[in-house]
């Protein structure tokens, strides 16, 4: 019975083994007894979904697969451990309960390996015990881009001329560097801060084969390869909203412009925009400015609310209710309230996410 139990011990010590092929050993004296997180880069367009690391549940260790995030009790110091195929890149996060607000880290690369990081204060500045390539090719990289990151700015309205300069750089390192996957979660990363941009297809297929083989890339080409389709100066694509209602070609063609906001009733900036977009109506409304909403609500409570707060708002126009989720699937609309303005012959000449002075402008420039 002895041995049978030792070989049983063996064979579970061997399969946890098996399982990681990294260790990080965070020291975090600052954050004893409380928790951080480990997940990747805060970012729009659900970019979380391109992540496929694990790292191992244990006793003050707590990991969202679906999110990719890992919460960590600390002890003065803590051992995680955990599975990775090719290197991603994550940061090292802090909410304050307090404050309620939440802190994190600038960028770290996971991968095959042991490693240590010592965060050394409550803004989550950290130093890394021993270099791994990826990271220290990551520092390169962003050295190399520094100027071009300055001109951007995160989740706001930028030049699209600056987005492709930084491209435009990335390609040349790619070129040089087609196994770079540091390169490749450089470009995601970017999309998910900057929005999209058509230089992002034009730098991908610049990868090698290997990079092109691993999930991230796949999945991010599929994400790409539907907001090529649904940028500014394509074609709005036919939509099927529910078992009755849908969005197409036809939709248009009675009015120079249509506007479609995008919304949900769980979307504390959509709802406060209303009024604004109300006021637009009236402004527009007689110069052939046709409004149509969308909720993302598909439960018959939310459907009430959302007309209760249409009725409130004194909303004239026509809502219809994505049950289909057509928005997400179609347009990737991974965010609210996303306003996306049509003219006559269904090409969409302006995406924005809550920019109706934006808006206004591109109404009253396409309305002349």
């Amino acid at each position: 019975m002895k041995k049978i139990s030792q070989v049983l011990l063996f064979l579970s010590f061997c399969t946890i083994y098996s399982q990681t092929n990294f260790k990080m050993d965070i020291s975090a004296p600052v954050f004893a007894k409380d928790s951080i997180t480990i997940a990747p880069p805060m970012g729009m367009g659900e970019t979380h979904k391109l992540y496929n690391f694990t790292i191992q549940p244990e006793k003050g260790v707590r990991f969202m697969k679906g999110f990719n995030t890992a919460f960590i009790r600390i002890d003065d110091s803590k051992a995680v451990t955990g599975q990775i195929e090719y290197p991603q890149p994550v940061i090292f996060g802090y909410f304050n309960a307090v404050e309620k607000g939440g802190y994190g880290s600038d960028i770290f690369f996971i991968e095959k390996g042991d490693y240590k990081i010592s965060i050394v204060d409550k803004n989550l500045n950290f130093t890394s015990g021993s270099e791994t390539p990826t990271n220290a090719e990551y520092k390169k990289l962003k050295k190399l881009l520094e100027i071009a990151d300055k001109k951007l700015k995160p989740y706001e309205d930028n030049n699209p001329g600056d987005i492709e300069s930084k491209q435009k750089l990335l390609r040349t390192y790619i070129t040089k560097n087609p196994n770079s996957y540091v390169a490749f979660w450089e470009i995601v990363n970017d999309f998910s801060k900057y929005g999209f941009n058509p230089s992002y297809v034009e730098n991908m297929p610049l990868f090698s084969k290997k990079i092109k083989g691993i999930f991230s890339y796949k999945e991010f080409e599929k994400i790409l390869k539907i907001e090529n389709a649904t940028s500014v100066g394509a074609n709005f694509p036919n939509l099927k909203l529910n078992s009755t209602d849908q969005i197409n070609n036809s939709s248009f063609s009675d009015h120079k412009l249509t506007l479609i906001d995008y919304w949900a009733t769980t979307c504390k900036p959509c709802i406060k925009d209303l009024p604004k977009l109300v006021t637009l109506y009236e402004k527009y409304k007689d110069k052939g400015v046709q409004f149509i909403s969308v909720a993302d609500d598909i439960v018959k409570d939310r459907m009430d609310r959302a007309n209760t707060i249409l009725n409130e708002n004194k909303v004239s126009w026509k809502n219809y209710f994505d049950v289909n989720q057509a928005f997400l699937n179609k347009l990737h609309a991974t965010g609210y309230p996303l306003q996306i303005l049509v003219d006559q012959n269904g090409k969409i000449i302006a995406r924005k996410f809550g920019e109706l002075d934006q808006i206004a402008g591109e109404i009253e420039k396409h309305i002349q």
